[in-house]
């Protein structure tokens, strides 16, 4: 069986729905069933990184690819403070927490930093060294991103190995192997907050990625979807607990 970059998206987004009606409505399912969701989860940020890398190398033109993700990115930052501000004056909650998550922002501070180090590649003198200046910087605002640390390196195996299929795959599992021994230094927690290794689960899917498109691509779907999804769960949390 082979996937294509239409089927990893839509696999990737039921996936994220599932983790995120467990983290918005966990008062509708019995105990422990919110984590189990969460596992279910961290087969979605490494699909999608994944796909951003492929996009980089693939798009005809990556200045309006990287502009379309920042403008996203930027777009979702100032809808997640509107609707916070509806959902705080609305439902007066005596625990209020505004909408935090924003994947649009990774995702378009990983792909400016893999633009800067390519476009240093060609230049010399100052203008190189510029290109890398700004590729650190990035790299250091995408710790400041939901994804952080782990997006950043999700990033960089992507796209150091991209087109080197075995490789990618041995780094992506060493990678996974990593973040077992980390969460194993805090063995107490390790199902409970330490389970990022469980994104070992997209490597199967990325494995059988036959690196088309897709017959449709629905470009827009996941800009669309993963704004949209959130926010309606974030409201519907709040107006449950009235």
């Amino acid at each position: 069986m082979k996937f294509n970059a239409l089927h990893l998206k839509i696999i990737a987004l039921v996936f994220m729905l599932i983790e995120h009606i467990g983290r918005y409505l966990p008062e509708l399912f019995p105990p422990r069933y919110p984590l189990y969701f969460e596992y279910t989860g961290r087969i979605v940020a490494p699909i999608f990184f994944f796909l951003a890398v492929e996009s980089f190398f693939k798009t005809s033109d990556r200045r309006r690819y990287i502009i379309r993700l920042f403008t996203w990115a930027f777009s979702m930052q100032a809808g997640n403070f509107i609707i916070s501000q509806i959902v705080k004056r609305t439902f007066q909650p005596q625990e209020f927490f505004p909408v935090g998550q924003n994947i649009f922002l990774s995702i378009a501070v990983g792909v400016g930093m893999l633009a800067a180090r390519e476009w240093s590649r060609t230049q010399s003198g100052a203008k190189k060294y510029s290109g890398w200046a700004l590729a650190g910087l990035l790299a250091f605002a995408s710790l400041l991103t939901e994804s952080s640390y782990i997006g950043l390196l999700m990033f960089i195996v992507f796209y150091f190995f991209h087109g080197k299929k075995t490789t990618l795959y041995i780094a992506y599992a060493g990678l996974c192997v990593l973040f077992v021994l980390w969460g194993l230094t805090n063995a107490t927690y390790f199902w409970e907050f330490e389970f990022q290794w469980m994104m070992i689960t997209a490597l199967p899917l990325i494995m059988f990625y036959n690196g088309e498109r897709g017959r449709h691509s629905l470009k827009y779907l996941f800009y669309v979807f993963y704004p949209l999804h959130i926010w309606i769960l974030y409201i519907a949390s709040y107006a449950l607990r009235l």
